[in-house]
């Protein structure tokens, strides 16, 4: 491994600032005997160095890179994520980096993998990143101007079968602070079209503390604690925390649709998941809805909020899909569909509790109960350069279909592309394109032109919203994304105006992300976690 690392470094211009393997980011899948074989080939092979500002530097006891690169559900992990708790692979790699990334820094050192190996023995692993992103409004939506939020998550997952001998148990512990301005709506004029970290509001807040059990053979799985559907459990993508601005964890249609909070907060949860085969999966669940976690800043600790008294409904989710990913095939696919039903009341869009139109004669609104939806997702790489490398271009799309009630959104789709690897010298660099389109609910249109004709206004409210992304994300370091992004927003929805603006037919920002993944900067082990 050191020849090859000095051939490369000899082949590269004088003066080149840190290498490494790529994260070949896989998922768990089922071990065989061969499988076994190369992970010990792998064990007894000599340390892999990495190479900062031209000199080689010794990485103790590593294997790959790939061992400290988080995964997230419901899709193969072609890349790693910045989203939340994940896992890391249990087989090595079919395909592995055949090049090596220009890295300008590395906070890699012995002490910091010392203490995190030490921690691993313990059953105990420390996980966390922080997203900081800086955004402007140039040109069209309602107003011009910048905006700055800075999302930081911490936390932990223990083990129990190293710390107290249960076979097959762990418990995830993960919160957030949020800060900033965190929505850029009152700019753009689109309720949807935000920051992709957007929470209820700023404060420290629990997003997961649960118990994880694994059962027959690695067959069933049961997650129990406090936790949020929406955060990539159900409809999720490690590909969406990819973009800045138009979508993160799982397609805006999913949160716009339903009464659980924003996934930075977390309710009372219950999931099962059954895996009949390696690559198949049904799991389903139930959250608690309890709408007054939106409006305060609880912090989601224990208190009032913990209680079942505030509840005011659940939300079932239910999906069954396939997946691969790169420890069992070189151009990993995976497709899944989904249902949900949210049982919590909600406001008409339209009436009030008279039946007529609340726009035009005011009122309160008319409560009403029940909402169901159906999802499809898929994704694939579907073109690599190296058959047998990880550089390659992923396809991805989703829709959402309303079914009952009168959500925000009766149809929602998701498409686009992300590069991983667009060039053979930066090979953990990633371009990425993405589209995000709503068609309205029906009722909802009408209300919104009914508050035009309020205003003597004779514009008509768009019955399509539709954005664009596009970004590039530069691994800078081991766990250092720099992310500049573009998005062009059609027809800004104007939902959160209660006088609507007249003539507001696009909106334009850009701006830059910085996102840090604990784990893999300090090089630092995570704990595998199977959510599929």
């Amino acid at each position: 491994m050191r020849t090859y690392l000095r051939k490369r470094l000899h082949a590269t211009r004088k003066g080149a600032a840190l290498t490494c393997l790529l994260l070949g980011t896989i998922q768990h899948s089922w071990a065989t005997d061969s499988i076994a074989k190369r992970v010990d080939d792998m064990r007894r092979r000599d340390n892999i160095d990495i190479v900062v500002h031209g000199k080689l530097k010794d990485r103790q006891g590593a294997l790959l890179d790939v061992k400290h690169a988080p995964t997230e559900p419901s899709v193969p992990a072609f890349v790693p994520s910045i989203n939340g708790v994940g896992g890391i692979p249990s087989t090595p790699s079919s395909s592995q980096s055949l090049g090596t990334q220009p890295y300008l820094f590395s906070l890699h050192n012995q002490a910091m993998t010392a203490a995190g190996k030490w921690m691993e023995r313990q059953g105990i692993y420390f996980t966390g990143w922080n997203v900081s992103q800086v955004g402007v409004v140039p040109s069209g939506g309602t107003n011009a101007g910048s905006f700055f939020n800075n999302n930081v998550g911490i936390g932990a997952d223990f083990d129990l079968k190293k710390i107290i001998g249960i076979p097959g148990a762990q418990i995830h512990f993960f919160a957030l602070d949020t800060s900033g301005e965190a929505h850029a709506g009152e700019f753009t004029g689109s309720t949807w079209g935000y920051l992709s970290w957007l929470g209820a509001h700023d404060g420290f807040q629990v997003r997961e503390f649960s118990w994880d059990q694994a059962l027959f053979r690695d067959r069933l799985y049961i997650l129990a604690g406090r936790g949020n559907p929406k955060g990539g459990e159900f409809e999720g993508s490690e590909l969406y925390c990819m973009f800045s601005a138009i979508l993160c964890s799982a397609p805006a249609a999913m949160s716009a649709n339903s009464a659980v909070p924003s996934t930075t907060i977390s309710t009372w949860e219950f999931r099962i998941l059954v895996k009949p085969t390696a690559h198949s999966y049904l799991k389903g669940g139930i959250w608690e809805v309890e709408p007054s976690l939106k409006a305060s800043n609880h912090n989601s600790w224990p208190g009032p909020d913990w209680g079942f008294d505030r509840a005011q409904g659940e939300y079932f989710p239910v999906e069954g899909g396939y997946r691969t990913n790169f420890s069992n095939d070189l151009y990993p696919r995976a497709y899944d569909l989904g249902f949900t039903y949210d049982t919590s009341v909600y406001s008409d869009p339209l009436y009030n509790t008279k039946g007529l139109a609340r726009a035009t004669y005011g009122g309160t609104a008319q409560p009403r109960r029940g909402r169901t939806q159906l999802y499809v997702q898929a994704q694939q790489m579907v073109w690599k350069p190296q058959e047998k490398g990880t550089r390659g271009l992923i396809l991805f799309g989703a829709a959402n279909f309303q079914l009952s009630g009168n959500p925000p959104v009766k149809r929602g789709f998701v498409g686009g592309l992300v590069d991983w690897g667009p060039f053979a010298s930066r090979p953990r660099d990633y371009l990425g394109i993405a589209v995000q389109a709503f068609q309205w609910d029906d009722r909802l249109i009408r209300a919104m032109n009914d508050t035009y004709r309020k205003q003597h206004s004779r514009q008509k409210w768009a019955h399509f919203e539709t954005m664009l992304e596009v970004n590039y994300g530069f691994n800078i370091a081991p766990g250092f994304v720099v992310a500049p992004y573009f998005e062009y927003i059609w027809h800004p929805d104007l939902l959160s105006y209660s006088t609507l603006p007249s003539h507001t037919e696009f909106a334009l920002q850009t701006g830059v992300s910085l996102l840090m993944q604990f784990a893999p900067a300090f090089d630092l082990p995570a704990l595998h976690r199977v959510r599929n």
